[in-house]
């Protein structure tokens, strides 16, 4: 009889643990969520081809474009030093601002000045005129991103390196609690690059 009531014992504590457990693994996951983005919509197509005949097109249309931007449609300059990129950036309803002309500054951004923003950029990698993000995948770890908005220069220190499928949607894991910084480009035709960097 008292073998049968250890087992039972036995049986009980494990029971315990276990509920124990899940509870802290999910506690754990709902914390971590809390750090997490809702997913972006990104789509950036046709980064890895070099047609000639459409990117002497697109300079052209790109020159002829520029004389129509205006000085209200600009939002500031985004400089990496470390990979030579100094690009103007536009307002989200700006003509200017798109993928396929720029840096895109996609709309569910915050602007630099906001506290525990999220300011969040796309951009081609291919070798055309508008792959301005091509050699993102040299950054490394505390590299400098610098943007110049409303007259002030925000210095922001990549913080993660990572990429995710292509799906047309992008998590950004990043700490809520800190100004940030994403850029977001592609990797080949199956992935994105996604680079975070916290406001220093």
């Amino acid at each position: 009889m008292s073998y049968l009531k250890y087992i039972k014992n036995v049986g009980l504590v494990l029971v315990i643990l276990g509920h124990y457990y899940f509870c802290s693994y999910v506690l754990s996951e709902v914390h971590d969520m809390k750090n997490y983005e809702p997913r972006v919509n990104v789509t950036i197509q046709g980064d890895d081809k070099s047609d000639k005949k459409s990117e002497a097109k697109q300079t052209e249309t790109l020159k002829s474009e520029a004389l129509k931007v205006t000085n209200d449609e600009k939002l500031g300059v985004i400089e990496i030093p470390k990979i030579n990129l100094k690009r103007y950036l536009y307002k989200v309803d700006a003509y200017q601002n798109n993928v396929d002309k720029n840096i895109e500054v996609l709309k569910s951004s915050d602007m630099p000045d906001v506290k525990e923003g999220n300011l969040i950029l796309a951009g081609h990698n291919g070798n055309t005129s508008v792959g301005h993000f091509r050699n993102l995948h040299n950054l490394s770890l505390a590299d400098d991103i610098i943007v110049n908005y409303k007259g002030k220069s925000y210095n922001y220190e990549v913080s993660k390196i990572y990429d995710v499928l292509k799906t047309g949607t992008v998590a950004i894991k990043r700490d809520k609690n800190k100004n940030t910084i994403t850029l977001i480009t592609c990797l080949g035709s199956d992935r994105q690059l996604v680079v975070i960097g916290y406001l220093k």
